[in-house]
């Protein structure tokens, strides 16, 4: 799963306005509600009241909602990529992918615990662990061809970057804008109204 989230830190984002205000962005034909990340960050605060946070270090306000709205972005992209690359994830590959993460993480029992700290909706598991089998399949293809783990890196984050722009990804202002020294949405004085922490 780390090197899911890795990846999405590093997909570029080019940000204009939304056609529609009730956008939180769009990319290429399909627009992403308000109301559908207000209920993504509604869910990851309830969920928190379900574990221990004091030790952990956890987005919340603008922030939170950017990072959210970003996973959203990058699901749509990856799942773009992998239509481009003839990639199918199947429902035994993910309970397989699945069964080890729980291995990983001293059990089930944890996932709670570890998908809080991550900031990643319990709703969502299915579609990060996708994305994360679809960039695995994505870096396996180069491994079999010679390639290494730098280079692997680069060409799957130029892959999903290249497709982020061909896709013509919009975002709402609202939010801020796109950084491309941190690879990231930053806020800007007029971000924050459209999503609130509750």
């Amino acid at each position: 799963m780390k090197r899911f989230l890795a990846v999405l830190l590093a997909v570029a984002i080019a940000v204009t306005g939304c056609s529609n205000v009730d956008s939180a962005a769009t990319v290429g034909d399909k627009e992403i509600a308000l109301s559908d990340l207000q209920s993504q960050v509604d869910l990851i605060l309830k969920e928190r009241d379900g574990v221990d946070t004091s030790q952990m270090q956890l987005e919340d306000g603008d922030a939170l909602t950017r990072s959210q709205l970003s996973y959203m972005i990058s699901n749509a992209i990856i799942e773009d990529v992998a239509k481009d690359e003839n990639i199918e994830i199947s429902a035994s590959e993910i309970e397989a992918y699945k069964i080890e993460i729980y291995t990983n993480i001293g059990g089930e029992a944890n996932l709670p615990n570890v998908l809080v700290s991550a900031a990643i909706p319990s709703t969502s598991l299915d579609d990060v662990l996708r994305r994360d089998l679809v960039l695995q399949k994505l870096a396996e293809q180069q491994s079999a061809d010679g390639a290494d783990e730098n280079t692997i890196n680069t060409f799957i984050q130029n892959l999903v970057t290249d497709k982020a722009k061909a896709l013509n990804v919009t975002v709402n202002p609202r939010y801020g804008k796109w950084d491309e020294s941190t690879l990231s949405v930053v806020a800007t004085e007029a971000a924050g109204d459209a999503v609130t922490d509750k």
